[in-house]
């Protein structure tokens, strides 16, 4: 018994008890803190399986609860589903979101995700409605207010869109270093402006096309939708307007869709450019030297080969390098506005 008590008394036993203590202490608080991370894990987990659940409300608020920055945690996941194109499940993250008490810079950053993910998803009414909400707040919110202008445009409400164009022209002006946003926002109004007037049906087709060769002087950069109008409604301006330009090449999938009984022979043989493109289409025998690749080729394969040929085009965005099959003033991909330019490449249809 004196043993043990000495051996209790021992300064060595005293500090490997300490030790023990400390490890023991340490154990439990690396257990438990292993059990809090699992559970958040699980958490989230749980978030990503069940967006599609009637308990969706329920986990959000679970995962709020136990998590912390949980708001910037949702908005990530919300973000990644828009990446891989499932708007709804992200939709879902941020109306469920928007109900909660919040900073306000939070709920402005919600909603505003909210609407771009309606517009993305193509819920365009949605979309504007959240907007406006924002912009009741917020009526200065430069970003706000273009996206509300691309909303507006993509329904057709162009009155809607040039009002607010007009207001972001307002703010920017104040702004000393904004020269480059002020031409921008002038392009952007005078597209919206044609765009109303090739929509119209308020007003006769003289006094549109008038007003819409007001616009064409005005605004080199809206010739190709202007052009592209006068081909279905005037045709005989079209032509008018065509000849009358240098470079034509801008414009050769307007003028390579014509039908043989529809080129005016007989006013464009002056033009070699213009004959270039109907020799290569077959429209004429012959030859005609042209500058363009595509079209020389196709002259060259007609006249020594047996291989017919066409000419399939694609529209470019000088911005973000993204093509599409249809021609648009606004890039889709990067909403850029007078960056597409046509691109044309020969395509083998046969072998005779």
């Amino acid at each position: 018994m004196i043993e043990m008590l000495n051996a209790y008394r021992n300064p060595i036993f005293g500090i490997l008890a300490l030790l023990f203590m400390v490890v023991f202490v340490f154990f439990l608080d690396s257990l438990k803190r292993k059990r809090a991370h699992k559970r958040k894990q699980d958490l989230i987990d749980n978030l990503g399986k069940q967006f599609d659940s009637v308990g969706l409300q329920h986990n959000i608020d679970d995962f709020i609860t136990h998590a912390k920055k949980s708001t910037q945690t949702l908005i990530l996941i919300a973000q990644t589903y828009v990446k891989a194109g499932d708007y709804e499940q992200a939709i879902a993250i941020y109306k469920t979101l928007n109900e909660k008490p919040l900073e306000m810079h939070e709920k402005l950053e919600i909603l505003e995700l909210l609407g771009d993910s309606y517009y993305r998803a193509g819920f365009l009414e949605r979309s504007k409605k959240i907007f406006l909400e924002i912009l009741h707040y917020y009526p200065h919110n430069v970003r706000i207010l273009e996206y509300y202008v691309q909303t507006c445009e993509n329904l057709k409400h162009y009155e809607e869109a040039i009002e607010a164009i007009n207001s972001l022209e307002e703010i920017m002006y104040a702004k000393t270093d904004s020269k480059l946003s002020m031409q921008k926002i002038w392009h952007t109004k005078n597209y919206l402006k044609v765009m109303q007037l090739c929509s119209s049906h308020n007003i006769s087709l003289a006094d549109q096309q008038e007003k819409l060769l007001i616009f064409y002087e005005k605004d080199p950069t809206l010739r190709n939708i202007i052009l592209r109008h006068f081909r279905l409604y005037n045709v005989g301006l079209f032509w008018q307007k065509i000849l009358l330009l240098q470079d034509i090449m801008p414009y050769i999938d307007i003028l390579w869709h014509f039908q043989k009984h529809e080129v005016p022979f007989d006013i464009i043989s002056n033009r070699s450019d213009v004959m270039a493109i109907y020799y290569a289409k077959g429209f004429i025998d012959g030859y005609q030297k042209s500058d363009d690749f595509t079209l020389e080729v196709l002259q060259l394969l007609r006249l020594h080969s047996n291989i017919k040929a066409d000419i399939t085009f694609t529209y470019g965005c000088h911005s973000c390098n993204v093509q599409t099959p249809f021609y648009t003033y606004r890039c889709n991909a990067c909403s850029e506005i007078g960056t597409i330019s046509v691109i044309s490449s020969p395509i083998q249809t046969s072998c005779v």
